[in-house]
């Protein structure tokens, strides 16, 4: 997930390389209304695109089913738990509101694959044949073996879009659009991002991008490379050196990474992996004597803050959305409510969070579709320029577009202490062909 998070494709897919740009004419931009470059996909091409058989599978005069699918568990300890919980939540403060356009919604829970493609795909069908749901949310799996079912029986699902079935499908809508493009679009994101973390001026900067060694992750990496390229910076060590089992010995990567920019260390390193493996090194880098910032997409959660996590002291972090911590946010403030009320056990972490979203996602569109809701009106109107956002906490995603293209946003907080400070508040970029 880590890895796909990221994106994927870029130069090395054999394309030619984008020109670099001007670093100092890419700007960050409100979270809705970014360029989206020119880019126009070809959304003949789009897969999933028949109508349902059973359009009314799930729905009731009083009721809408909606069930999830999320490694909650899995081999190496990495989760999506909290996602059902947030998911929860949303759904829960929809039907204290009356529901869908007077359909509560039966939220069956969201079943567990463990992270297993085989068991992703049975999980998909025990939603389809035995919980008969309208549409599968949130959907948050590694793997896109879900798709035979759900492209079968046309079920639309909502969630954090960093597996495959995100892009070129017509029924996957992904919160932050397709995580994996096929490399004919790149973003600017990550170039936006690093950019601020040095008061604005990349001149002269050089990056270090430490993977896992998969290949979605390698496709995170190459692409990550490019954004970072087209604003001007150096990448000067690119290496999915990190076992998917997570890493035990970080002395090679280590030596590698304090001498990759000609002898010396980079300005920064950023970490595309697990989350033990992430914490041992940059504890590693530190001890070696790294002085520069350390970026990662994981060390996001509230719990680290309350002890004063001391393995990621100092860290970055860069989400795509708003975090929870910023409480002048009007919608983020509705989410922690909607936590302390529905789901008091949980904590707003990323996983918890990307299932809220997610949740508010189908909500707003199964309520825009009208009281004569069905699959097809549903997928007809979402696929016909429709766009969602939350101000000032999820960034626009704009359909069909968003099927193809991750959108070109995120955020930075920093742990200081037993507190996130907030480095960079959403921003967008934009697409770049």
């Amino acid at each position: 997930m880590l890895a796909a998070a990221c994106g994927s494709g870029g130069s090395s897919s054999g394309k030619p390389a984008r020109p670099t740009v001007d670093a100092q004419a890419v700007k960050a931009g409100p979270p809705v209304g970014w360029s989206d470059g020119g880019y126009k996909p070809d959304t003949s091409k789009m897969r999933c695109s028949k109508p349902a058989a059973d359009p009314t599978r799930g729905i009731t005069d009083t009721q809408i089913t909606v069930g999830g699918l999320a490694y909650l568990t899995s081999p190496n300890g990495s989760t999506m738990a909290g996602a059902e919980l947030g998911a929860k939540a949303r759904f829960d403060r929809a039907n204290a509101e009356g529901g869908i356009n007077g359909r509560k919604i039966n939220y069956v829970g969201t079943l567990d694959d463990g992270q297993d493609p085989a068991r992703s795909g049975q999980q998909a069908k025990v939603l389809v044949d035995q919980k008969h749901v309208f549409a599968a949310v949130p959907l948050m799996t590694s793997f896109a073996n879900y798709l035979d079912t759900f492209c079968a029986e046309t079920v639309p699902y909502f969630g954090w879009g960093f597996n495959a079935g995100y892009c070129n499908t017509s029924i996957g809508f992904g919160i932050t659009g397709c995580l994996l493009p096929d490399g004919t679009v790149a973003t600017t994101t990550y170039g936006l991002l690093i950019k601020s973390l040095f008061g604005g001026n990349s001149t002269g900067k050089t990056v270090a991008l430490v993977g896992v060694d998969n290949d979605t992750a390698r496709g995170g990496n190459r692409d990550i490379a490019e954004q970072v390229r087209i604003v001007g910076i150096k990448v000067v060590y690119n290496e999915n050196s990190v076992p998917i089992a997570g890493i035990t010995d970080t002395t090679a990567v280590v030596n590698k990474v304090m001498t990759s920019n000609g002898g010396q260390p980079p300005d920064l390193v950023l970490y595309v992996a697990d989350f033990n493996s992430v914490v041992k090194l940059t504890g590693a880098l530190k001890a070696a004597g790294f002085k520069g910032k350390n970026l990662n997409v994981i060390g996001y959660d509230p719990r680290l803050a309350a002890i004063g996590f001391p393995g990621l002291q100092d860290s970055y972090t860069l989400m795509q959305w708003e975090p929870g911590v910023d409480n002048a946010v009007p919608a983020v403030r509705q989410m922690a409510d909607d936590f302390k009320k529905y789901a008091p056990s949980a904590v707003l972490s990323l996983p918890a969070m990307a299932g809220y979203w997610s949740a508010d996602m189908f909500v707003t569109a199964a309520t825009k579709a009208g009281r004569d809701l069905n699959v097809n009106s549903l997928l007809k109107m979402l696929n016909s320029n429709y766009s969602y956002s939350v101000p000032g906490a999820v960034a626009e995603t704009r359909w069909p577009l968003s099927h193809f293209a991750t959108t070109p946003c995120g955020s930075i907080s920093q742990l200081v202490g037993k507190q996130y400070n907030i480095i960079t508040k959403l921003s967008c970029g934009s697409l770049v062909k």
